[in-house]
């Protein structure tokens, strides 16, 4: 049974979200965001920082590096320019697994993931004794 997305219940990727400008997220959220801003002011630059790294790294592998197979570990999603995103704006033949071990990210996961048809991303939730299910997953399957 898949877990639903609790909107009453602040969720770290969403306030991440948040912090990067996005739209994934909720009250809830947006209030945490702001309470744990009041304590770091610098969490919003410290995100956008992340994530355009995060942005130029992929972009290069994908580009001039020519890799086209990524494994995205702690996604937390959901969040702004997405790893199969940024690679398949430059590569569309990029294959994307995302692994997390919170199982509202694969909640998140099958309600905002798009792709391309040649090359869909999908999602992975290890396990302490199946760590090796996550390099195994089918690309276009979630599990």
């Amino acid at each position: 049974m898949e877990p639903e997305i609790d909107t009453t219940v602040p969720h770290s990727a969403r306030v991440w979200n948040y912090w990067l400008g996005g739209t994934d997220n909720y009250p809830v959220d947006r209030a945490a965001g702001d309470q744990f801003r009041e304590a770091f002011p610098g969490i919003v630059e410290v995100a956008r920082a992340s994530r355009g790294f995060h942005t130029r790294a992929v972009r290069y592998l994908a580009g001039e590096a020519g890799v086209r197979q990524f494994l995205d570990v702690g996604a937390g999603l959901p969040t702004a320019d997405n790893t199969h995103e940024v690679a398949q704006r430059v590569a569309p033949d990029s294959r994307i697994v995302y692994v997390d071990n919170d199982p509202l990210v694969l909640a998140h996961a099958r309600t905002l993931l798009t792709s391309t048809r040649r090359a869909p991303p999908t999602t992975s939730t290890p396990t302490c004794t199946t760590p090796t299910r996550s390099c195994e997953t089918r690309p276009g399957r979630w599990t």
